[in-house]
């Protein structure tokens, strides 16, 4: 199983703007590609039929912001 140390590697090293697919049970990268499809196609490729995706944004800024008055 990946830890979430693990984890946060992976996402921190992964080409920005680009998507990676995770195996069904998320214990491995099994797909990676620039377009959804792309990883799609990759991860089943490797046997994965139902994968994880996930899109890894240009920056890791937080996405989030507090309005303050």
């Amino acid at each position: 199983m990946m830890t979430a140390s693990e984890r946060v590697r992976i996402l921190n090293e992964a080409k920005p703007n680009s998507w990676l697919a995770f195996s069904s049970d998320e214990s491995k990268v099994v797909g990676r590609g620039d377009t959804y499809s792309e990883a799609v196609e990759d991860a089943e490729k490797h046997g994965e039929a139902d994968p994880v995706l996930v899109k890894i944004p240009d920056n890791w800024e937080p996405r989030a912001f507090r309005h303050c008055a």
